[in-house]
């Protein structure tokens, strides 16, 4: 596996912790039962992922990291559809369409 492609394998990584963190801290407002552990465990996902993120940029151009974790944004959207069953329009389904293909053109070229 070349340099690149753990670094996009890492910034990936990150992008689906990033869609957890956020459902736990989303999970925290809602009336939850114990809603703080909601809170506590969202927060050390998304340090998690900082650590991470910042171990990826050894190997990205931070201009590349960056634009490949524009994924975080179609990661919460299928995780809050999914997850928490929130109602997802067709006009941001065909924006999350255009950030995966945009995406895939920033990898093809890093």
């Amino acid at each position: 596996m070349g340099q690149t492609a753990i670094g996009v394998f890492l910034v990936v990584i990150c992008t689906l912790l990033e869609g957890v963190g956020q459902v736990f801290l989303k999970k925290s407002v809602l009336g939850a039962v114990r809603w703080y552990l909601w809170i506590s465990f969202g927060v050390v996902i998304l340090l998690l992922e900082t650590v991470i993120y910042s171990h990826a940029l050894r190997f990205l151009d931070v201009g590349a990291a960056y634009a490949i974790s524009s994924l975080n944004l179609i990661s919460v959207t299928f995780m809050s559809r999914c997850l928490l069953r929130e109602k997802v329009t067709r006009t941001r389904w065909i924006g999350v369409c255009l950030i995966f293909i945009g995406v895939g053109l920033v990898v093809a070229r890093a």
